[in-house]
């Protein structure tokens, strides 16, 4: 058995500070095994910066240093920036969190898997069961037995899945107290802004977060300050710019070890000391040799310094890297560092760890105490690219078109900027001392000094305006910018002459621009909520103490589902509604149930439009009230006579007392 298969790991997936791994001489040698592979890692990716940062420019708005530098070369040019990017961005991203994140809906579900897996329920069960079979057949004929036995097991799987619904019922109920407590829904949408920008997102799950709450108790002393820990699971966004893969993975799945570089300040630092499985003599020996910190800019936050506007570090940040791997080390590679093993292992064998270090030294190191040895970073593409492991965004989907339409747009202010006004020559050599050129206004009278009469002093030339066809070539290239996006400009805002205005011909276009959302969602749903719940669903079934929440379940994703079926249910409940025109097939429909129902599906409250059941047998009490008051009123307005009712009912052709005829109707036909 090898040294990292001896230690212990803590209930909640986290070595003790006693129980790490010692940090002695073989293992500092592994610090620096793992220091060269982090350079290995970091140079494969150095390419993808560049785009991430040139991606990020986009959204902002702003031209690299290179080219604003060439415009500026060329005078007093326009340095004008179109930003469609962002437009762009922040309409994919307003859309697809939209869907994702509805009021009063989970973007995820939690289901008993087909064939529920519970051994002790089932036990619990079955004992019960046969001691109520012994019981009965004592007091029953003996032919009767089998049958008893039959129904019972009838009976017994129908507990069965009682008890599974109810305990699948409770789960969801605990991942969601988890979700809000943690705001996932915020750290989602930060990492789907990444997602949208760079063309990958990233987040990380499932391994323990302390929750440091307090509390205000009332004692016979007053009242007195209460510090509680509550062990919690991890949900956080990271941006991609601090994660560094294999390099030798070209897509998520083949993903087997990953760098995460933290950058802490000193007191962050310090405070790891107070984490388990921290060794905390090798971080007080790295603050004092390092008393302004370790850390060293790269270039990629040197440039999103730049492009927050946000200067460069005159000294050192003061601030501390350090490194956070996750993945397999080889028994090979961990004997060559002074790791023993028994005889009997396997030294082929991938020993799935995870070391924190800070320089060359490890301060941290454990196997991974994640159920299956699983990373628990998850890493979501915007648009999957066939063996690249990233993604693509909106940015780099529209870049050409981005470009094209800035340069065409300078162009296009140059010239109507030169063509405003008419360019003047003037002759000099004959033009009266004293005149300035420069100096035009409406009836300028110059004054000249000899001369051929013939050869004018001064000339007006109107430079050429090329408008319509840079105006042609900016929207041609908005028109790219649509395609290249599946991002028409219709779906945010923009009106055309030639849009269909129906709302049939615009619902239409709407869902034919989701096609390829619908892509997006779905690697969301694949890639980030179905791993993510999964991973908050393992760290339940492992170290929640409710036993009662635990069963075999199955996590559903419903982003891309919801999706579909929101669009298909719209489109069906409208249909349906509109056959609803006689007042036969009206009475057959639970017609308050399918108007929520249409809500629901337009993104309507229903609660806000419909009234409640409470309200209409109010507004019926009311009405009915009413029409009893009219009644009574009508009553004691009537006068009666010899030959019947004189008053409101003289209508109804009483005749009057001579008996010329009804009174009220001039004697004609009752009406």
């Amino acid at each position: 058995m090898s040294e990292l298969d001896k230690k212990e790991v803590a209930p909640e997936g986290i070595a003790m500070a006693g129980d790490s791994i010692e940090m002695d001489e073989p293992i500092i040698s592994l610090g620096g095994e793992l220091k060269s592979k982090y350079y290995e890692f970091k140079d494969a990716r150095s390419d993808i910066e560049d785009d991430w940062v040139e991606d990020l420019r986009a959204f902002m708005g702003q031209y690299d240093s290179d080219t604003l530098a060439k415009i500026k070369e060329k005078g007093d040019r326009s340095q004008v920036y179109v930003g469609l990017t962002r437009t762009k961005v922040l309409a994919a991203y307003s859309r697809i969190t939209d869907l994702l994140f509805q009021p009063g809906q989970r973007f995820y579900s939690i289901e008993a898997t087909p064939v529920s897996k519970q051994p002790t329920v089932e036990k619990q069960l079955t004992e019960r069961a046969s001691l109520e079979i012994m019981e009965a057949a004592q007091v029953i004929d003996p032919m009767m037995v089998d049958d008893l036995i039959q129904a019972r097991y009838r009976e017994l799987v129908k507990e069965l899945d009682e008890e599974t619904d109810i305990r699948v019922e409770k789960m969801l109920e605990v991942i969601n107290d988890q979700t809000l407590e943690s705001n996932l829904e915020g750290s989602m949408k930060d990492a789907i802004m990444e997602q949208v920008i760079f063309g990958t997102g990233a987040m990380k799950a499932g391994t323990l977060r302390i929750e440091k709450n307090h509390r205000w108790i009332n004692s016979e002393e007053g009242f007195n300050l209460i510090y509680e820990e509550e062990p919690m699971p991890e949900m956080e966004a990271v941006s991609i710019f601090d994660l560094y893969p294999d390099p030798y993975a070209t897509s998520i799945n083949d993903m087997r070890s990953i760098f995460r570089r933290h950058i802490l300040s000193r007191v962050d630092f310090q405070q790891l000391k107070d984490s388990p499985g921290f060794n905390n003599e090798l971080i007080e020996e790295c603050i004092h040799m390092n008393p302004e910190g370790n850390h060293y800019e790269e270039q990629h936050e040197k440039d999103r310094r730049d492009i927050a506007n946000l200067g460069d570090y005159e000294t050192e940040s003061g601030k501390f890297e350090v490194l956070e791997f996750w993945g397999s080390v080889n028994g090979f590679e961990l004997e060559e560092h002074g790791i023993e093993f028994e005889e009997s292992d396997d030294l082929s064998q991938e020993y799935q760890c995870n070391i924190w270090m800070t320089g060359d030294k490890i301060i941290k190191a454990q196997l991974n105490p994640l159920p299956g040895g699983i990373i628990p970073y998850f890493i979501f593409p915007y648009e999957k690219n066939p063996h690249v492991f990233w993604g693509t965004g909106v940015p780099k989907m529209m870049r050409d078109s981005q470009q094209t339409m800035n340069a065409a747009t300078r162009i296009y202010l140059d010239n109507v900027a030169l063509s405003s006004g008419p360019m003047v020559e003037v002759n000099t050599d004959i033009m009266a001392s004293g005149e300035d050129p420069t100096d035009l206004y409406p009836w300028r009278v110059f004054l000249r000094e000899g001369g051929d009469g013939n050869q004018p002093m001064v000339r007006f030339y109107q430079p050429q305006s090329n408008s319509p066809a840079l105006v042609s070539v900016i929207e041609l290239f908005r028109r790219f910018a649509d395609e290249t996006t599946a991002l028409p400009s219709y779906t945010h805002g923009q009106t055309q002459s030639s849009l269909n205005r129906t709302a049939t011909g615009i619902s239409i276009l709407m869902s034919n621009a989701n096609i390829v959302l619908k892509s997006v969602i779905k690697n969301i749903d694949d890639h980030l909520t179905k791993p993510l719940v999964r991973s908050l669903y393992d760290w339940n079934m492992t170290w929640n103490p409710n036993s009662d929440i635990k069963s075999d379940m199955r996590i559903i994703a419903r982003g891309s589902t919801t999706m579909v079926q929101k669009e298909v249910q719209s489109q069906r409940l409208l249909q349906f509604l509109s056959l609803l025109n006689n007042p036969q097939d009206q009475q057959m429909v639970k017609r308050d149930k399918l108007l929520q129902d249409v809500a629901k599906s337009l993104d309507i409250d229903p609660d806000d439009v419909l009234k409640s059941e409470k309200e209409l047998m109010d507004e019926q009490q009311q009405l009915q009230q009413a029409i009893a008051a009219m009644q009574q009123s009508d009553q004691i307005d009537q006068v009666t006579n010899g030959d019947g009712v004189v008053g409101p009912d003289a209508r109804n052709g009483t005749p009057s007392p001579e008996g010329a005829g009804p009174v009220g109707n001039n004697g004609g036909l009752p009406l």
